[in-house]
């Protein structure tokens, strides 16, 4: 499916850039044609999660693709990487956590490995929602800031773990 941001968001109801090898301001379902807006938008809406492709304004080259939700292998490395909750002290697991952008991606934080981290749910609310603020650092650290300016390094637990292709412990 190629739909420009502008029929999601209601801004433009048939303008805008092209969706890469779409028709200008088109929402298309690939291999079929163009569909209308409340079916893009229906369908978008169920989908699991969606690609951003940055295009070329003149050519409609895709330049870059950057998407909200993390792939299935990123969700396993974070998975082994964090084990649990990144906020210091908390214990709640990895499994049961929510993976989340620290850069939040509405304000440009990439899906990536280097941008995310496992955090609970009341320490996920707790950095989008007070002056809490967290940084991932190189080497898998995450630095907490306290509203008092106070800050606080989360370690990963592990740097190597050896696991099976689907999660089952080694034999060993």
């Amino acid at each position: 499916m190629n739909i420009p941001a502008s029929i999601l968001t209601g801004t433009t109801e048939g303008e805008g850039s092209p969706p890469a090898g779409g028709l200008p301001g088109v929402a298309e379902l690939v291999g079929h044609g163009p569909i209308d807006t409340d079916t893009a938008r229906a369908l978008a809406g169920n989908a699991p999660g969606w690609d951003r492709l940055f295009v070329n304004p003149t050519t409609g080259h895709v330049l870059e693709i950057d998407r909200y939700q993390p792939s299935a292998d990123q969700r396993r490395i974070l998975r082994v990487r964090d084990e649990h909750c990144r906020f210091p002290g908390c214990r709640y697991p990895a499994t049961r956590s929510d993976a989340d952008h620290t850069i939040d991606a509405a304000h440009g934080g990439p899906t990536a490995i280097s941008n995310l981290g496992h955090f609970c749910r009341r320490h996920h609310t707790l950095k989008h929602h007070t002056r809490w603020k967290a940084d991932n650092l190189p080497g898998g650290l995450i630095r907490w800031t306290s509203p008092l300016g106070i800050t606080y390094t989360d370690k990963p637990p592990r740097t190597v773990v050896f696991t099976t292709p689907d999660d089952t412990p080694p034999p060993f």
